[in-house]
């Protein structure tokens, strides 16, 4: 493994272009186009010091590039997670004997219980978990009885247009950049509040790999709010990612 970690990924298959989505433009994805672009993203994340796990692509999965939602990682430990979006739960069982080559202690969400990992964000000695259409209350309570006594659990409420909690902000150090309607809770006190323009609101769905941010290509505004919180910025076109509501933190899991 290398000094700053690991990232599992995996490239989306042809079935990518039937991906739920609620994007006005989801009808346009190219999957040829959406291969080249998950290449780029790799090869910057390999930049930025991680180990990357390529995984095959499933024909049969047409979300499964989005293997952040699959699973939670804390100190050795896994949480595989039950996706809210019924089509989207049988990618965990095709996940979960990858993920134990890296992570070999996991513990699996039961229902009634859902949550995605899109709704979920670790800061410090906390996760900061959304209730969302995909995460509910239950789901939830199963992160804090796996989180207990290495992290507490705070609360959120992901709102709309949103689909997930990191649909619409992130963490660069002890900023959390984002839409005003999504930072300004309790959830996120003791970090600098940086409220990005709405409209580019997408843009602050980006990975943080120490003083380093990878971010999706075209909101320039959430670029200066970064930089100006001292971070390196890294772009990569995921434009066709974007018609699938994902964005860099959905393709990858990172332990």
């Amino acid at each position: 493994m290398s000094r700053l970690g690991w990232a599992l990924v995996r490239p989306p298959g042809d079935s990518f272009a039937q991906a739920l989505s609620e994007h006005p433009e989801r009808d346009t994805i190219d999957p040829e186009r959406a291969r080249a672009q998950h290449g780029a993203y790799r090869e910057a994340l390999m930049r930025l010091g991680l180990e990357v796990t390529t995984l095959p692509p499933d024909e049969e999965l047409p979300d499964s590039c989005f293997v952040q939602d699959l699973a939670i990682v804390l100190n050795g430990r896994a949480l595989l997670c039950r996706p809210g979006a019924p089509s989207r739960q049988p990618e965990v069982s095709v996940f979960e004997p990858d993920l134990r080559r890296v992570v070999p202690s996991t513990d699996r969400v039961r229902a009634p219980a859902t949550i995605e990992g899109g709704d979920v964000i670790r800061v410090d000695d906390r996760f900061i978990a959304g209730r969302s259409d995909r995460t509910n209350d239950e789901g939830i309570a199963a992160l804090e009885r796996f989180a207990a006594p290495d992290a507490r659990v705070v609360r959120a409420e992901v709102r709309e247009p949103f689909l997930h909690l990191l649909s619409g902000l992130g963490v660069a150090g002890d900023a959390v950049v984002g839409s005003e309607a999504l930072i300004d809770q309790a959830a996120f006190d003791g970090l600098d509040r940086v409220a990005a323009p709405e409209e580019e609101a997408a843009g602050c769905n980006f990975v943080t790999v120490g003083d380093d941010v990878l971010m999706a290509a075209g909101y320039g505004k959430v670029r200066s709010l970064v930089e100006a919180a001292g971070f390196r910025v890294h772009e990569v076109d995921l434009s066709e990612f974007t018609k699938a509501d994902g964005g860099p933190t959905c393709l990858s899991l990172l332990v």
